[in-house]
């Protein structure tokens, strides 16, 4: 017994010990370390300039909803810009809630995730997984070679962000960008559910939204409200406020069959009475993975794009111009594996979202600033 123990413990020896001297080296480094605050550099996917990590700025907190005001503090989607010859990258960061979801990675919900300019993509770093408290500190690399490159770190996703600081080696730098990716075109707003907030990447860079940011190289913000995206005017004065290349409007999974026309009609109106020429998307509910084994769920699934493409045609009919329309055949895959609990993307999900919405997005966006 003893020996099959052995024979079964002698190959996870070597990545143990890895893990050991990377922890002590990381210990190591980070005594040698100077902080600054993530503020003082470009913050991506972000409308307002308030001096904070939250997607809805203060003068709103009256005029929506408490519960679509609580989930603005979230920083999904905002990210944070800059460049570094640094050998050791640590983060530090005070989440507000130290939230937990049964159907998510604690990364994903409160985690950062660091990516690096490689040519002309963004190349995935490493993720600063948090701690059970408010307060973390993690080195996302060390040892690396001190040469200059363009950085992107995500926030998290379901979670807002209180402060956040980046800490490089005392003998380096850390400068504002020296390339323009993601820092000169006009960005995509997407208002949508829990879906599009993040729901449920194991790390923030997975959510499809994040994919879409760095395979465009275009900002999107992110007004994703999870359970809560539901074609509101009072979301529509926020989505106003913006300057976007495009509109992409995807509330149906949260919104109830018999209002989704009216309400739809509705926000395109608003939309179209002070942004006449800017592209809005109308995008269709995927169905969920129970509907193909109950009809109930399947009726409701089906009248919703119903509704939603009822709405389309009325507006297309009255005049309405720049306006399009995306079914949600196939969105996450045709093998039914793309998500986690059957309505919410997993990371395979995420990706075949972004991969299926990517062509119209691009199409809709070209030769826009």
């Amino acid at each position: 017994m003893k020996r099959k123990f052995l024979r079964w413990l002698k190959p996870l020896i070597p990545a143990v010990l890895l893990s050991t001297m990377l922890q002590a080296q990381n210990k190591e480094a980070a005594k040698d370390l100077v902080f600054h605050d993530a503020l003082e550099f470009p913050v991506i996917d972000k409308y307002h300039h308030e001096a904070n990590y939250n997607r809805i700025p203060e003068k709103f907190k009256t005029t929506v909803r408490p519960e679509i005001w609580s989930l603005g503090l979230n920083s999904a989607g905002i990210a944070i810009r800059f460049r570094s010859n640094a050998s050791n990258i640590t983060c530090k960061w005070k989440v507000k809630n130290i939230g937990n979801l049964q159907n998510m990675n604690a990364t994903g919900v409160r985690g950062l995730d660091l990516y690096a300019l490689v040519g002309e993509k963004w190349q995935f770093v490493n993720s600063g997984v948090p701690e059970a408290t408010a307060n973390n500190q993690k080195t996302l690399f060390s040892g690396g070679k001190p040469e200059y490159r363009e950085y992107l770190l995500f926030l998290p996703l379901y979670d807002g962000v209180d402060s956040l600081s980046i800490g490089i080696n005392k003998e380096a730098e850390i400068t504002q960008p020296a390339t323009q990716h993601l820092l000169n075109k006009k960005p995509i707003v997407y208002y949508g559910s829990s879906i599009a907030q993040g729901g449920c990447a194991s790390r923030p860079g997975l959510a499809y939204t994040n994919m879409l940011v760095r395979e465009m190289q275009r900002p999107i913000i992110n007004f994703g409200f999870s359970g809560n995206g539901m074609f509101e005017a009072a979301v529509g004065e926020i989505l106003l406020e913006t300057d976007p290349a495009l509109y992409v409007i995807d509330c149906c999974p949260n919104t109830a069959p018999e209002l989704i026309h009216e309400r739809a009609v509705k926000l395109v109106q608003q939309l179209r009475a002070k942004k006449p020429d800017v592209p809005v998307l109308l995008v269709e509910n995927y169905i969920y993975e129970a509907a193909f084994f109950q009809p109930a769920i399947m009726d409701i699934a089906v009248k919703k794009q119903a509704e939603l493409k009822k709405a389309y045609d009325e507006l297309i009919k009255s005049g309405v111009k720049h306006l399009y329309y995306k079914t949600a055949e196939n969105f996450i895959g045709t093998d039914h594996e793309g998500t986690v609990d059957g309505i919410h993307p997993s990371d395979l999900g995420m990706k075949a979202f972004a991969d299926h919405i990517l062509p119209i997005l691009q199409k809709l966006t070209k030769g826009q600033p």
